[in-house]
């Protein structure tokens, strides 16, 4: 439940050995690299380090092959990609171990051989292909004139005339009809298929130009007779049929050697592109490192309990290297380091809502532990119902088993289970309230303690919503603390302390529910004019927070602006202190309106299906009720839960404006 410690690494190795060592460093996929290479270098690295590797003569031995040096290295890449294609073998497809003995002149030697076999043969796949959807097409546009006795042999032969045949909607055959004196063609009607009207139009030479202009002005779909048919509609599907059974089996012939190929080599077809993503990916990285005479420099963040594997895992690659680390501590808050958060299975799915928001600095508390909690919280409390939690949680392993969404599928089991409990407490499936209370009190009894806390949210109004305002203050005193918390640790005590989501925020906070609660109910915990002496101490060092925290930090100004501008500002920032805090209580009340909500809407099916007096009418009507409160409130339900973290907490002690780690991997 938080954010996983990192460190900087620094690595120089031997220029010879650069491929090997970055290519390590992609399969370890552990390592995010630095981008603002310059200020990492200038203040963090050590130098003698560098001038050891420079000065140190390179041991002998075969160096590796560098793709930069072949010019073909983008042309075996697309082959690669073709024979994937060929064989129907997913490029993207990585494995969880990679060769380590295979090298790119194999992998180009390994391509070439393969492209040379499979390419004669998928080329021809390709037109065999190609010439069967030619003729389907064929065929389409055949069957409109299927009926037809036209000889198209003696229509090719005429000198001086030319012809089309198409379709037109039945409004333009009745405009071509009335407007067939102006035309200086022949036209017939040779029948009707799929609501449209087939014509055979016949014009001379001459009028070719207008008789087309006329044509499109109607819409008229030309049926194109190709020149490989011949004769009539009836002889012309009879020659398509055979070249399309002939084509047929000659293709799955070239299928039959295909298969055959990739059935022997798609192991290796998959690891040759694995191999040849990895020098592309090389090659990426070496634009994000500087390289000097006979060595290169790299660096970049990796989790502090990973940095005896990397070195290891180095080591096994190459001796001709040196790595240091360095602890946040050490460089300072000035560099921010990349985020990666650790959380327990159960809270890792709610990881997806703290990042729609922002990705949590690394120097800040990660709220997903606090999010999943109270968002479990307040989906179960707005949306308790045992029956439509279980179908929650049964859609949600559905996803994860097909892998479709698999974090939802993982979210949705978590919102079900917490729907499932407050439903036992709220007394509801598929929205029945009388069964769970009535077997509790069959079972356990009426003066039972199950019995005396399953409350049906209708009969108890007031409660229900006192209650989700007494929730919305625990969380929004919770966030209080996460955000002195968060500010103290980047040494920020004028919002830490003095801030309106600081110490002096806090207190202002208390002492304004503390009022509330006097006032309103009579509960009197320390004397009124004591809070109201605390609140307004709270509310003075709100406002001089800038000058306050400048003298304790001895800063040489005490303002950042103008003393009169500030002042206004800050007078200003008391008002919507107050109103913000208000606002952001009373909010919480839409949790126990959504829990009234959910009952009283299915109360509305209810109340239909009792009026279709039962029977096989209300119980299918009880099942459209349950289906659009599962779907359409569940959607509503859930996007307010989302508001209420975004907006009523996440503001005072979240502002996720950090980097996510992102390691260089495959």
């Amino acid at each position: 439940m938080a954010v996983e410690e990192m460190v900087t690494m620094n690595l120089v190795g031997a220029l010879k050995d650069e491929n090997k060592l970055l290519r390590q460093i992609i399969l370890m996929g552990n390592v995010h690299l630095q981008t603002d290479i310059s200020n990492i270098y200038e203040n963090y690295f050590a130098l003698n380090l560098l001038e050891e590797s420079l000065a140190r003569d390179n041991h002998p031995g075969e160096e590796q092959t560098d793709p930069n040096n072949n010019n073909d290295f983008n042309d075996l890449f697309q082959k690669a990609k073709y024979i994937a294609q060929a064989l129907e073998v997913d490029s993207d497809a990585v494995f969880s171990s990679v060769d380590e003995n295979i090298d790119y002149s194999q992998c180009k030697s390994k391509v070439c051989e393969l492209y040379h076999e499979i390419y004669p043969i998928y080329e021809a796949i390709l037109q065999k292909q190609e010439k069967i959807e030619e003729y389907k097409a064929y065929k389409e546009s055949i069957k409109y004139i299927s009926d037809s006795e036209i000889d198209f042999n003696q229509l090719n032969q005429l000198n001086f005339f030319k012809y089309k045949i198409g379709l037109l909607s039945h409004e333009n055959k009745m405009k071509i009809i009335k407007n067939i004196e102006n035309m200086t063609a022949i036209i017939y009607d040779i029948g009707t298929r799929d609501d449209l009207e087939v014509f055979f139009i016949i014009y001379p030479q001459g009028y070719e130009t207008e008789t087309e202009r006329i044509l499109k002005s109607l819409n008229f779909k030309e049926i194109i007779i190709p020149e490989a048919l011949h004769g009539t509609a009836a002889e012309m599907k009879e020659q398509i049929e055979k070249v399309l059974h002939q084509e047929s089996i000659e293709l799955e012939i070239l299928f039959q050697k295909i298969n055959k190929i990739k059935e022997e080599y798609q192991d290796i077809i998959r690891q040759v592109f694995v191999e040849l993503k990895i020098i592309m990916k090389i090659e990426s990285i070496k634009e994000k490192i500087i390289r000097k005479n006979n060595a290169f420099i790299l660096s970049g963040w990796v989790p502090k309990s990973q940095m005896d594997e990397i070195k290891n895992k180095l080591s096994t690659v190459s001796d001709n290297f040196k790595i240091s680390f360095k602890d946040v501590e050490e460089i300072g808050l000035d560099v921010l380091p990349p985020t990666k958060l650790k959380n327990p299975k159960l809270f890792k799915p709610f990881e997806s809502l703290v990042k729609m928001y922002g990705i949590p600095n690394y120097y800040e508390l990660d709220p997903t532990a606090f999010l999943s909690i109270s968002y479990l919280v307040m989906f179960g409390s707005m949306f308790g119902d045992v029956g439509q939690g279980l179908i929650f949680i049964l859609f949600g392993l559905f996803l994860q088993k097909k892998n479709m969404a698999s974090f939802f599928g993982q979210l949705l089991t978590r919102l079900g289970v917490s729907s499932m409990f407050f439903g036992v407490l709220y007394g509801s499936i598929f929205g029945n309230e009388e069964l769970i209370p009535w077997g509790i009190k069959n079972i356990f009894g009426e003066t039972s303690f199950l019995s005396k806390i399953v409350i049906n949210p209708m009969e108890h109004i007031n409660l229900i919503l006192l209650l989700a305002i007494g929730l919305g203050i625990i969380f929004i005193l919770i966030s209080f603390i996460f955000g002195i918390i968060n500010a103290l640790k980047v040494h920020d005590i004028k919002e830490g302390l003095f801030g309106r989501n600081g110490v002096s925020g806090l207190i202002f906070y208390i002492g304004l529910l503390l009022l509330v609660g006097d006032i309103a109910f009579g509960i009197s915990v320390i004397p009124k004019v004591v809070i109201i002496i605390l609140m307004i101490i709270a509310m003075l060092l709100i406002v001089i927070r800038e000058p306050l925290a400048n003298k304790i930090l001895n800063k040489s100004h005490l303002y950042e602006d103008e003393v009169s501008a500030y002042y206004v500002e800050s007078g200003f920032n008391i008002i919507e202190t107050i109103l913000s805090l208000a606002s952001n209580t009373i909010s919480f009340i839409r949790v126990g309106a959504f829990s009234l909500n959910h009952v009283g809407l299915f109360l509305a099916f209810k109340t239909m299906a009792q009026m279709a007096h039962g029977g096989i009418s209300g119980f299918i009507i009880l099942i459209i009720g349950n289906i659009v409160v599962i779907g359409l409130e569940g959607l509503i339900v859930f996007i307010q839960g989302l508001r209420l973290q975004y907006y009523e907490l996440f503001g005072k002690y979240f502002k996720g404006e950090g980097i996510e780690f992102n390691p260089v991997k495959l």
